[in-house]
């Protein structure tokens, strides 16, 4: 059968034919019923894509709607750890056989649509829709609820099945009392290697809490257990609940109570963040939107308002369209209340940490880049305050590697705490998820980029511009390192770049016959040798290529030893070259644009005209389609390069002094640098470093 009626369902009986009543039901009817629902198997199936706490919530509400007092979910496990049955237990008032074929044959309505209150008037109703027994599809393919109910003073049983094979089957049979009082049993069989992930989490008994907490602290008598543990809002309540106003459109301006959302903190995090759509007293029907992620708060904002009861769960999803507006305010207030409660608890962090004694940061902050880096800081500790040691050095220590980190290597900040404090998975999520979503980590990247790209050309210049250390200076083992570390000076695509093998044997082949034995390519380097064993003097050349779906590029640079004073010989060799490599057959017809620059620390007048054409850019010395050929001077590339950060320059307030750059060579140069530059000098103490090695006191 399709199970697409319109009216009613198709009733097969064990024995006679039942009549479904109304009210409050009387025992009668067949002992065994088997029905179809009147929606299609693919409506039924969707629910086993519910969230699988949510599915739990659904029952335990299910429980509680029948006046239960204690609710008990069970997570039954195998051997191996693996969860096999999914069980909850109440002690509600139960399911006659006749309530239930009622109950469960129906779809999309329950006997809870008519009424605000449990039987009796005892409490709030949660359910209303009758949908929440499908949830339980999320959970396993086998659902089965055995149920004892009292019919005029006397216990009767009921069983119900029903399975995901056959999802629009279900079966009601008349069983003797399965228990000795009333209530009901849910039991779900969960299939071979399904997982069961939100229901094993560490946070698990906290989700279902906050999804139960204002009906668990209206009726305190209650008590659900989740898994051997008791759920109690106490326990993760940080502080009380805030009620935020919204700023709502006029259209609701007749709802009373008017609509409200009410901000609660966790002592804990929460996997589960979405905004639960309430009624006006708290109690969870449903959930809007994606997952709030802040590194600061552990929150969940409950949208409560009389509108949304009664809704179905179709009618909840559709209401980004029928109250957007509604939405719209409840979002912008936790936004709202979300800055202002980060930045209340961010100061208390910062003020603590001061009071310590510990503060990494001057009360005023130097630079605009400094003060992005304090932001930055004290958003980051905030995220981390759980992690920090309690005290000791320890918890100074960590404090300073935030710091430490920011300066260095804002970008692996996240990595970097991680190996070092004792995050949990969701901590470490969140730090990493604001340290990925904010600015400022950038900003300070790019702070620390242009200052150190600042300091690596003054430190050069101060090389080049030195007579004793520009001739101690060697090509292979110390310029041509540092500058393959440094190829943005040429543009800054090519600092990503790296060389391309396949050109080896091209370029070795033109090398000797147009720029002469003593230039060799930077793959060779480790062959040119003296007798001592140190590096050769040699010219460099240097390549790089990058491609895009339409053309490659090409640079190929000659790095010549600062001693050598560049003039017609050289250019014309580097043009000779440039040529033979554009005509060599394997380059053809290629779409490809070659740039060749011939870098060199001083250049002759005798091919200053050439290279400083009235109609060309200054070192321009060859222009053809296919290929350019540069000259330029040390001087002329880092004049280039401190003007694309001259903007920089000054908003990081940098002043580039002669202590600063030296140290910055030896810190992250002092391989490549002159042996008498590489150690601190002792010259202003009026010490030998010889002598200083001889007599260490």
């Amino acid at each position: 059968m399709s199970g697409e009626h319109s009216t009613q369902d198709a009733v097969r009986t064990g024995v006679g034919a039942g009549t479904v009543g109304t009210g409050l039901p009387t025992q009668s009817g067949p002992p065994l019923t088997e029905f179809e629902l009147s929606v299609g198997e693919r409506k039924i199936l969707q629910f086993k894509r519910k969230p699988q706490i949510k599915a739990i919530a659904e029952l335990v509400w299910n429980a509680l709607d029948a006046n239960a007092t204690e609710v008990d979910v069970e997570l039954r496990r195998s051997s191996m750890k693996a969860i096999t049955d999914v069980i909850v237990t109440d002690d509600g008032h139960g399911m006659t056989p006749e309530r239930a074929r009622k109950a469960f044959q129906a779809y999309g309505t329950s006997w809870k649509t008519s009424s605000t209150h449990t039987d009796g008037g005892e409490r709030i109703l949660h359910g209303r829709n009758g949908e929440g027994r499908l949830f339980a599809f999320s959970l396993g393919d086998r659902l089965t609820w055995e149920s004892a109910a009292l019919v005029d003073d006397s216990l009767v049983g009921v069983r119900i099945r029903g399975n995901a094979d056959h999802a629009t089957i279900w079966q009601v049979e008349e069983t003797d009392p399965p228990r000795e009082k009333t209530g009901t049993t849910v039991r779900i069989s969960v299939p071979q290697g399904k997982p069961l992930s939100s229901l094993e989490r560490d946070d698990a008994a906290a989700n279902l809490t906050a999804k139960l907490a204002f009906y668990l602290r209206a009726y305190p008598h209650v008590r659900v257990t989740f898994d051997g543990r008791r759920l109690d809002p106490s326990d993760i309540i940080a502080g009380e609940p805030v009620d935020l106003e919204l700023d709502l459109p006029q259209e609701y301006a007749s709802e009373h109570p008017p609509p409200v959302v009410t901000f609660v903190e966790w002592t804990k995090r929460m996997s589960d963040r979405k905004m639960l759509l309430c009624n006006a007293d708290g109690i969870a029907l449903g959930e809007h939107g994606s997952d709030w992620s802040d590194g600061i708060i552990s929150f969940t904002p409950y949208l409560r308002a009389n509108l949304l009861n009664g809704l179905s769960v179709d009618d909840l999803h559709g209401l980004t369209m029928s109250h957007s507006g509604l939405l719209d305010a409840a979002v912008k207030a936790v936004q709202q209340h979300l800055a202002v409660r980060g930045a209340q608890i961010s100061a208390e962090v910062v003020r603590q940490l001061k009071a310590e004694g510990i503060y990494p940061y001057d009360d005023q902050p130097a630079t605009g880049a400094q003060a992005i880096e304090r932001q930055t800081f004290d958003v980051v500790v905030t995220a981390a305050r759980h992690a920090l040691p309690n005290r000791g050095p320890a918890r100074n220590l960590s404090v300073n590697l935030i710091r430490t980190a920011l300066e260095s290597s804002p970008g692996d900040l996240h990595a970097i705490l991680d190996k070092v404090l004792a995050l949990s998975d969701d901590d470490r999520r969140h730090l990493k998820n604001l340290l990925d979503s904010t600015d400022l980590t950038h900003v300070i990247g790019a702070a620390t980029t242009v200052t150190n790209r600042l300091n690596f050309i003054q430190a050069l210049r101060k090389l080049l511009a030195d007579e004793h250390l520009r001739k101690s200076l060697r090509e292979v083992d110390q310029l041509h390192p540092m500058v393959n570390k440094n190829l943005w000076l040429f543009g800054e695509d090519w600092h990503m770049t790296r060389s391309e093998l396949g050109l080896t044997n091209v370029l070795q082949a033109h090398l000797g016959d147009h720029l002469g034995e003593d230039v060799v390519l930077e793959h060779e380097l480790e062959a040119v040798t003296q007798p001592d064993g140190r590096s050769g003097r040699v010219d460099i050349l240097m390549f790089r290529s990058r491609r895009d779906d339409n053309s490659t590029e090409r640079l190929v640079i000659e790095l010549k030893r600062p001693t050598v004073k560049v003039g017609p010989k050289e250019l014309a060799q580097i043009k000779g070259y440039a040529e033979a490599i554009i005509d060599d057959p394997q380059y053809s017809g290629v779409n490809c644009k070659w740039r060749f620059y011939l870098v060199t620390y001083e250049y002759s007048d005798k091919i200053h005209r050439e290279i400083r054409s009235k109609d060309r850019p200054a070192g321009l010395a060859v222009l053809q389609e296919e290929y350019e050929v540069w000259v330029k001077s040390w001087g002329e590339i880092l004049d280039a390069g401190e003007r694309k950060l001259r903007f920089f320059q000054e908003q990081l307030n940098y002043e580039a002094t002669d202590d600063r750059v030296t140290q910055h060579l030896r810190e992250s140069y002092s391989h490549f640098i002159p042996d008498t530059l590489a150690a601190p000098q002792a010259e202003a103490e009026g010490n030998d470093p010889d002598d200083a090695a001889d007599n260490p006191e």
